[in-house]
């Protein structure tokens, strides 16, 4: 009993850990958004690596999340979790917006977005193996690929709007954004074919 208390409260914690250091990323990003709209965005290697530094802590959250739903976690709050993670898709979404708007302004060329949309109760092996192929393009390619993941199972305003506007109903689902082009995946793509748009 008391083993599983002990694992009861420290899930408590990790959750609470969690919950505090997405608040505390949130404020900074809804600092940077604010930043953006009131003057012109500086095209400078600071702002780049405020970007990154961003990035990474949102990433970090991503990590724990997936512990935290994983099959593994005895203790799983599928309410707690669910919250959480709607907050993580919002701040990701955050940052999309904030790096788009700063490839846009300083006419950046060689930068790559990717939106990659799953769907956990519907695509399994696919989806998996299409994000370990994700997670190898942006190991190669850290400094002109952010990748952002959404699982369109979510209630989520910004989800559904993508849903409607590409008609997503099968996944995995890619939009690839690289300066003034948009292409669209559908479906699972291989390594070689992401690739060589990326490159390009």
């Amino acid at each position: 009993f008391l083993g599983i208390l002990l694992g009861y409260i420290l899930y408590q914690y990790s959750f609470q850990q969690s919950i505090l250091q997405l608040n505390q990323i949130n404020s900074l990003v809804i600092s940077a958004q604010y930043l953006a709209q009131s003057k012109k965005i500086e095209c400078t290697d600071n702002y780049f690596s405020f970007l990154q530094y961003l990035k990474g802590q949102i990433a970090q959250i991503g990590m724990e999340l997936t512990y935290l739903e994983s099959p593994e976690n005895v203790y799983l709050n599928r309410g707690e979790v669910k919250y959480l993670k709607s907050q993580y898709f919002n701040l990701e979404y955050l940052h999309f917006l904030l790096t788009r708007n700063y490839i846009e302004e300083c006419n950046y060329t060689n930068f790559t977005l990717i939106l990659y949309f799953y769907n956990n109760q519907y695509c399994h092996t696919e989806c998996n193996n299409e994000g370990d192929i994700l997670t190898y393009l942006y190991t190669q390619h850290p400094n002109s690929l952010y990748i952002y993941s959404f699982d369109s199972g979510y209630p989520n305003y910004f989800i559904r709007y993508y849903d409607l506007r590409y008609n997503i109903t099968t996944w995995p689902f890619i939009i690839m954004i690289k300066y003034n082009e948009t292409y669209v995946f559908r479906g699972f793509t291989n390594l070689s074919t992401l690739e060589s748009y990326i490159t390009s």
